[in-house]
């Protein structure tokens, strides 16, 4: 049996936790305006951060109102949030409950490392995870194909890239309404910025 690129992916991010926060930039202005998007429309409601790494973009909803669950699947990033006072829960989006009802779920830069089938698996998770008008978030590097990367940490890293019209497709067809979709310039890559409701 093939190993799942995600394990791989894992594994890095669990090897390369501290040089990951060394080395990621403050967010842009462009994601933050993305998450001041999402703040607005959650309010005060619940929302899961898939993802949620060093804490950084949960902090910030909070700050806006939003009661945050963090969570992670590099037990890495769980612990440091543990250990900054955070509650922050060990989650991997392929297998494990997601829990909920949640009014919202976040995946900032995240799902990009999942492939096109686990993607549609992981959306269809995460429609039964909210609530009848639950709101959806999430980020993706825009391009074609797949590729490993040892840019920014040394350490392999899988990531998928997403056309805007696939990417609608493979929401609409796990159970969501694109409300928002923006092509947003990164600083090497372009993003696909999406917000979404359960449909």
């Amino acid at each position: 049996m093939t190993e799942d690129p995600n394990d791989t992916t894992l594994a890095t991010y669990e090897a390369a936790a501290g040089r990951y926060i060394e080395r990621t930039s403050p967010s842009s202005p462009a994601v933050l305006a993305y998450l001041g998007r999402v703040a607005g429309l959650v309010g005060h409601g619940q929302l899961l951060e898939l993802g949620s790494g060093p804490g950084r973009d949960a902090s910030y909803l909070e700050r806006r109102g939003v009661q945050v669950t963090r969570s992670d699947a590099t037990r890495a990033f769980v612990e440091r949030l543990r250990a900054a006072g955070q509650h922050a829960r060990l989650l991997d989006i392929r297998h494990d409950d997601l829990g909920g009802p949640y009014d919202a779920v976040l995946a900032n830069a995240v799902l990009l490392h999942l492939s096109r089938d686990q993607f549609r698996h992981a959306m269809r998770r995460v429609r039964q995870a909210v609530t009848p008008a639950g709101l959806l978030a999430i980020t993706l590097k825009e391009g074609d194909g797949e590729q490993w990367s040892t840019v920014k940490l040394g350490r392999p890293r899988h990531f998928t890239y997403w056309r805007e019209p696939a990417l609608r497709q493979a929401l609409q067809d796990t159970g969501w309404a694109v409300t928002f979709l923006a092509h947003v310039p990164g600083r090497t890559d372009q993003w696909l910025h999406v917000i979404a409701v359960a449909a």
